[in-house]
């Protein structure tokens, strides 16, 4: 079985097997990665994949990921954004018991 060889920030040099790794690549824009668990330290690693790299891996047999941008990235948002004391106050609205009872007597209301 092959062993592919990456680098964790802790433990330096490691060799994985090709289960090991994976890649993952972005459909939005097209940016590559390779994330694996480190053998020796058991740390998540992740890092950013040219295309001759994930081309290399890919067809050494590692895993093939896509993943999406979320669509919320792509709305338009108007108005300013909220203020501190605005999430204070929310923070507050959350603290207090009957927030979501007021909340959902406020939609109900709007139901009516």
């Amino acid at each position: 079985m092959p062993l592919i060889k990456a680098s964790c920030p802790t433990c330096g040099d490691v060799e994985l097997t090709l289960e090991e790794i994976r890649v993952l690549v972005c459909s939005s824009d097209g940016q590559a990665s390779y994330n694996f668990r480190c053998p020796g330290c058991a740390v998540r690693v992740s890092k950013p994949a040219e295309k001759a790299v994930v081309d290399i891996l890919v067809s050494a047999g590692v895993a093939l990921s896509f993943w999406r941008m979320p669509a919320e990235l792509e709305e338009v948002h108007a108005g300013e954004p909220i203020s501190y004391d605005e999430l204070m106050q929310f923070h507050y609205e959350l603290a207090d018991g009957s927030f979501f009872e007021r909340l959902s007597e406020s939609a109900r209301k709007r139901e009516e």
